[in-house]
C-alpha cells in the first residue's frame, strides 16, 4: 500500500541527488563557539539572530519562502541553541525514509555493546523471507546492509514505485559490490536489530537515544511497524517525531555522538556512518544510512552550502536533517504529510541556502539566551485529529476475507497475517486495515484513503468501495 503515498518518494531523492555532492569529514569545532544550552530540559533560542552571527532580514527571507511553499515545520540550531523554529515544531509528522538514519545509530550503540557483530551474513542469523535467500544473498552481511550493497533484490513493504522498476535481477551482484537504495536492506536491519539486542526497537530507541538527549515529545507509541505480506515477511518500522526532537537528533550527530558528557552514539561510529562508502557522482554519495556530501558539490546554485561537507538524513516529502559541522548548524525541515503536503527537494535545499546565507559571523561567546519561540506560518493547517481504532473478532473479520472483483477484474484481495486484517488494492500496494467501525477502515500510515466493507442488504453480497487520491474503486466479494 505504501505505493499509495512513497510512489512520490523519488520526488525528493531524485531531486536532492541531482543538486546534491558527496562527504563530510569529521566536524570542525571553534573554541570561540558558545557552550550548548541543551543541558536544560527544554531548547533554548538566541535571544535575537544577531547574536548567533545571523541577519535578522536575511533569516526572514527564509521563513517566509518556506511559508510559500507550505513546509510543515523548520528547525535551525547553531552550536546547540534554537536560532530559528517556524511551524509547529512540537507536533510529530512522519519521518519516511529519515527513520533509517535513526536505526543506524541503534546499530552503532548495539555494535559498542557487542550485541551485535557487522560481519555476521544473514545466513548465520538465520535471516530469509517469503521467497527463501539464494546461497549468494545469504552471504550479505549486516554492514553491507547498513550501507545498502546487499545483493538482496527482494519486494519489500514501505517502499517507491521505483525500486520494484529498478530492482536489479537477483544474484547480479554479490553483496557489498554494488549501491541499490533498497527498502529490503533496511527493513530487514530493523527485524535483525531486535533479535540481536533482544528489545523491540521503538524502546530501545527511547532508552538508548531519546531519553538520554531529552527528546521531549517522542513515545514507543509514536512507531508503527508497516507489512506488506504478499511481498515480504519483514516489516518497515516507521517513526513520528516533532521536529523539535528531530533537532536534538541532529544536535546528537553534530557533537559526534556525544550529549552532556556521555557519549551516546559512539564517536568514531558518527564518523564512520557519515563518511562516504558509495560514491553516486558529482560528489554525492553514501555512508551507512546517511547520505553525504563534500565540498564544492552544491556548485552556483547554492552558493553559501557549497562551501562546506555536510551529511543528511532524508525522506520522502521534504523530510530532512542536515549537519553541517564547520558552520555548528542542524537544519530540519519537515513536509506535512499528513495533508498531502510534499515539499520538493530543491525548495528545501533553498530554504536552507538562504539560512546559510544570513549568516555574518561567529555567534556571541557569552549570547543573550531565551525560551525556545516558534513562529507559526500563515499556511499551516491544524494537525489531524488521531482516530481510535477498534479491535474486530475473528467473526466480524472472516466475512470479508476474500478477493472483489468488478466485473471480472480483480480489484483487491482481504486476507489475514499475523492475526490482523490487510488488503492488497491491485494496481495500488498494500496496507493493514485498521477499523474506525465494523465497516469503515483506515491504512497506515497513508492519510487519505478511505475503506468500506459490508454486506449489501439487497443482494446479501459483500461489497467494497474505496477511494484513495480522489479515485473511487468498487469490488464485489467473489464467491
Amino acid at each position: 500500500m505504501y505505493h499509495l503515498s512513497h510512489a512520490r518518494a523519488n520526488l525528493v531523492s531524485a531531486t536532492l541527488a541531482s543538486v546534491t555532492g558527496a562527504c563530510s569529514s569529521a566536524p570542525v569545532v571553534s573554541s570561540s563557539q558558545p557552550s550548548p544550552a541543551l543541558a536544560a530540559a527544554h531548547w533554548q533560542q538566541y535571544a535575537s539572530p544577531a547574536v548567533a552571527g545571523y541577519d535578522a532580514a536575511r533569516l526572514d527571507l527564509a521563513r517566509r519562502y518556506a511559508d510559500s511553499v507550505r513546509s510543515g515545520a523548520v528547525m535551525v540550531s547553531v552550536n546547540g541553541v534554537a536560532l530559528a523554529a517556524w511551524g509547529d515544531v512540537e507536533r510529530k509528522l512522519e519521518l519516511h525514509s529519515v527513520r533509517k538514519s535513526l536505526v543506524s545509530a541503534l546499530f552503532g550503540i548495539a555494535a559498542a555493546r557487542q550485541q551485535v557483530n557487522l560481519d555476521a551474513t544473514l545466513g548465520e542469523l538465520g535471516i530469509t523471507d517469503r521467497t527463501p535467500l539464494t546461497t549468494l544473498e545469504r552471504g550479505a552481511h549486516i554492514r553491507d546492509l547498513l550501507a545498502a550493497r546487499s545483493g538482496v533484490y527482494l519486494p519489500s513493504a514501505y517502499a517507491g514505485r521505483e525500486q520494484d522498476d529498478e530492482r536489479p535481477k537477483r544474484d547480479s551482484h554479490a553483496p557489498g559490490t554494488f549501491f541499490f537504495y533498497n527498502n529490503w536492506d533496511f527493513n530487514a536491519l530493523g527485524v535483525i536489530y531486535e533479535q540481536v539486542a533482544k528489545q523491540n526497537l521503538y524502546e530501545a530507541f527511547r532508552d538508548r537515544v531519546a531519553q538520554p538527549i531529552g527528546m521531549e515529545d517522542y513515545t514507543t507509541t509514536d512507531g508503527f511497524v508497516v507489512f506488506e505480506p504478499s511481498g515480504s515477511v519483514h516489516p518497515a518500522h516507521t517513526f513520528r517525531l516533532s521536529t523539535r526532537d528531530l533537532a536534538r537528533f541532529g544536535e546528537l550527530y553534530r557533537k559526534r555522538g556525544e550529549w552532556n558528557g556521555a557519549q551516546v552514539v559512539p564517536a568514531d561510529w558518527v564518523e564512520a556512518s557519515t563518511r562516504q562508502i558509495t560514491s553516486l557522482g558529482n560528489g554525492d554519495g553514501y555512508g551507512m544510512l546517511w547520505w553525504t556530501y563534500a565540498k564544492g558539490s552544491l556548485g552556483a546554485k547554492y552558493p553559501a552550502l557549497t562551501q562546506y561537507g555536510m551529511f543528511a538524513a532524508r525522506g520522502t516529502g521534504g523530510q530532512f536533517i542536515l549537519v553541517v559541522p564547520e558552520l555548528q548548524m542542524v537544519f530540519v525541515h519537515r513536509g506535512d504529510t499528513d495533508h498531502g503536503r510534499e515539499i520538493r527537494g530543491p525548495d528545501v535545499w533553498r530554504i536552507a541556502e538562504l539560512v546559510a546565507e544570513a549568516r555574518t559571523g561567529a555567534p556571541s561567546q557569552s549570547p543573550a539566551l531565551a525560551s525556545l519561540h516558534a513562529e507559526p506560518f500563515a499556511s499551516q493547517l491544524l494537525p489531524r485529529p488521531k482516530p481510535t481504532y477498534l479491535v474486530l473478532d475473528s467473526a466480524q473479520i472472516a466475512p470479508m476475507l476474500g478477493e472483489y472483483v468488478s466485473g471480472q477484474r480483480l480489484v483487491a484481495t482481504v486476507s489475514m497475517f499475523k492475526g490482523r486484517p490487510f488488503i492488497l488494492l491491485v494496481g495500488q500496494g498494500e496496507a493493514e486495515l485498521l477499523a474506525l467501525s465494523p465497516t469503515e477502515f483506515r491504512v497506515m500510515p497513508v492519510p487519505g484513503v478511505e475503506i468500506r466493507i459490508a454486506r449489501d442488504a439487497a443482494s446479501g453480497k459483500m461489497q467494497l468501495s474505496a477511494t484513495l487520491n480522489g479515485r473511487a474503486m468498487e469490488g464485489v466479494r467473489r464467491e
